[in-house]
Order: structure tokens, then sequence, then C-alpha cells
């Protein structure tokens, strides 16, 4: 049985109410087209999330999501 791996992505709620997708792979906010992911509402840190993680899971798009 494979162990799934934890995800290079994940959402945090940041202190001031807002949420960011840390890089859990470099220790750091995500950034998608240059932009630093922070202070996004919920859903939509969820979404950046989840495209992430399978952009990040994709050979062909690995280069696009850091």
């Amino acid at each position: 049985m494979a162990t799934q791996q934890p995800d290079h992505f994940e959402c945090l709620m940041e202190p001031t109410g807002g949420w960011m997708v840390w890089d859990a792979v470099h220790r750091r906010p995500a950034q998608y087209m240059r932009n630093t992911l922070i202070g996004l509402p919920r859903e939509k840190a969820q979404l950046m999330c989840g495209l992430l993680n399978t952009m990040a899971a994709d050979t062909r798009f690995r280069s696009l999501a850091s």
C-alpha cells in the first residue's frame, strides 16, 4: 500500500482574518503568476490551493506552481 504524501500547498488563516496559500516545500507564501497568495477570501484560497496542488502533481505544469 502506497502512503500518500502531504500536499505541497495548504491554506492557512492569517492573524488578520484573511487566508493565504502556503508552499510547504519552500516554506513561504505561495505565488501564482507573480502574485503572492496572501490576504485572500477563504474560498479563493481554497480554490488556488487545489489548483496549485493539481499543477504540482502534473509535471507539465510544475514550473508554474511555486
